[in-house]
């Protein structure tokens, strides 16, 4: 309803996320819509998600507890090295395009491309961790990764470093085709 309405218009309007209301699912946290993801993934028999080196260690763990493996593809100046992709068996990429922790990079446009052309070659997903991509004082906030690719990306982002983190309240903008399996 109201709250999800509100998501979807600031959405929109502020990070260039293509989706509908209905796409949305309202989280604790990324971390709360990164273990949804993960058990679909797990279900749907992928096995490893491709995840940034460095990376916010949390995420790896959560990715472990979900049953799933992590595996580290290295971040330089220009961000996820995404022509490593192409060599790894994996079903999916973990990443924060828009500044990537704790290295700051972000994912050049070059490499923007080749990731979401990886995505739709391989049936993977990506998963776009935007933690804080509103919150740029050195430069333009850069669009969202989803509005690039709305079938092929998850989209998560919360209000932790906005508002508070005591709050735990995040989102998932999933692809049409993954949105009922993470209600369910």
């Amino acid at each position: 309803g109201g709250q999800r309405g509100a998501q979807f218009a600031y959405l929109g309007r502020v990070r260039g996320v293509r989706a509908t209301p209905d796409q949305i699912v309202i989280c604790g946290g990324f971390s709360q819509a990164l273990v949804l993801l993960c058990r679909v993934l797990r279900q749907r028999r992928v096995a490893r998600i491709a995840v940034e080196d460095p990376c916010f260690l949390l995420h790896r763990i959560l990715i472990q507890a979900a049953g799933l493996e992590p595996v580290a593809v290295p971040v330089d100046e220009q961000g996820l090295r995404t022509s490593l992709l192409a060599g790894l068996d994996v079903g999916a990429v973990l990443l924060s395009p828009a500044h990537s922790y704790p290295s700051g990079a972000v994912l050049s446009a070059d490499r923007r491309v080749e990731l979401l052309t990886w995505a739709r070659e391989s049936g993977g997903l990506v998963i776009e961790d935007d933690y804080d991509a509103e919150l740029r004082y050195d430069r333009t906030p850069i669009g969202a990764l989803q509005g690039l690719d709305p079938q092929r990306v998850a989209y998560g982002g919360t209000v932790s470093k906005v508002l508070s983190p005591a709050l735990r309240l995040g989102w998932l903008v999933a692809p049409p085709e993954l949105t009922s399996e993470l209600i369910l």
